[in-house]
Order: structure tokens, then C-alpha cells, then sequence
């Protein structure tokens, strides 16, 4: 299981601050994750209260089915909540998963997502091969994260050119990036994974890991 499973009372903080502030950061994934030709299905890992899932709902309204998937049941039974509420049941489906090890069957995804949760990973190199083996061939992966800890200052930088960021999103990124991974860590993990579609892009203290499955 991932380290951070937040319960009550951390999963409401989590939801009523940490989840709002990252609002235009979820609006900006989900409107750069790259998507397939007529995709079906997406598995956003790492969910949480699924924000990211309704602003991939709103951006994709296509999309018939989005898998939001978290090792919290607290915050998995918030995204119901909120799916429900925003009258997004029957696209978005909330699910307690560990990624280290997946229900699904191989083959399963159009798209696999993560935004923020790699640092948390307990096995990566593990973790990378479960998402690789329920992407669909011709599927996108795309994995969010930061590497390093950056300043408060080059952290506002970086979100300063997502639409609607604001002191708050930087802090939040700030906040969670004491536990980023190293940069030469996160090279090493996609080197020593052996999945050769997967490359890494940086951006400042940012980064995404991603491709095409051949």
C-alpha cells in the first residue's frame, strides 16, 4: 500500500484546502493529458477526493467511462460524493486501489493518469509495470509529478503560466514537494523499468512521465 493513506481527520484537510488550491492545476491536466482517438475508458491513479476526475469529465465529456482510484477509502467515498453531486455518476467511478497492485485486467485503459501521487509510491519500478500492464496497446500513460525540493519562489514560477494558480497552488506544490524524488532517482526508475515507450519531460521543478504504448 502507498505510505500515506489519509484517514479522518487528514482526508478532510486534505479536501477542504489542499484539493482546492490544486483546482487549476487538475483543470490544466486534464486539458494536456494526451488522449487517443474515441477512448473509452481513463484510470486516473492517485484520485483522491477526484477533482482531477471531474475536470477530466468536464474537459472529456466523450469519455464514457473514468476510473478515479485511491489507496484512501475516506477520500475515495468523498469522489463519489462528489461525482454524485455534480451529476457525474455514471462517468466517473471511484475505487479503493493500491497501485502496487491492480484489480484490473491487463489491457484494460485507454489512458492512465497520476498527478502528485508518484512520490508516494512505496515500489515505483513495481508501480510503473502495474499501470504499464492495464494500458491498453496504442494507450496513453501520463504521470504527473515534481522532482527535487525547489524554493517557494522557482515552485511560483513554475505554476505561475497555469490558468487561474494562484500563492496557494504554488504553497500546496511546495508543501508536498519535501518528498519529491530526486531527479537522477526518477531517471534511474524509468531506466531500470525496461518500458520502452516511457521518456520524462522537466519543467522547472516539475516533470511528466508519459507516452504511447506500442
Amino acid at each position: 500500500m502507498e505510505p500515506r493513506e489519509f484517514h479522518w481527520p487528514m482526508s478532510v484537510l486534505y479536501s477542504k484546502f489542499f484539493a482546492i488550491a490544486m483546482e487549476p492545476a487538475y483543470a490544466e491536466a486534464a486539458r494536456n493529458v494526451p488522449v487517443p482517438h474515441r477512448p473509452k475508458t481513463l484510470l486516473d491513479i492517485g484520485g483522491a477526493d477526484g477533482r482531477l476526475a471531474i475536470a477530466l469529465a468536464r474537459q472529456h465529456p466523450y469519455l464514457p467511462k473514468i476510473v478515479t482510484a485511491d489507496i484512501s477509502q475516506d477520500l475515495v467515498i468523498r469522489a463519489r460524493r462528489k461525482a454524485e453531486q455534480h451529476g457525474l455518476s455514471r462517468q466517473i467511478h471511484a475505487e479503493v486501489q493500491d497501485v502496487h497492485n491492480l484489480s484490473y485486467d491487463d489491457n484494460s485503459f485507454d489512458v492512465v493518469m497520476s498527478f502528485g501521487s508518484m512520490h508516494h509510491w512505496r515500489e515505483p519500478l513495481k508501480a510503473l509495470h502495474e499501470l504499464h500492464r492495464v494500458l491498453k496497446p496504442e494507450g496513453s500513460l501520463a504521470i504527473y509529478d515534481g522532482h527535487d525540493r525547489p524554493s517557494l519562489k522557482d515552485m511560483r514560477k513554475a505554476v505561475s503560466t497555469v490558468e487561474g494558480s494562484s500563492i496557494w497552488t504554488a504553497l500546496v506544490y511546495w508543501l508536498g514537494s519535501k518528498d519529491f524524488l530526486a531527479r537522477h532517482e526518477i531517471t534511474g526508475i524509468i531506466h531500470d523499468a525496461g518500458i520502452e515507450f516511457l521518456s520524462v519531460t522537466w519543467n522547472g521543478p516539475l516533470c511528466l512521465i508519459g507516452g504511447t504504448k506500442g
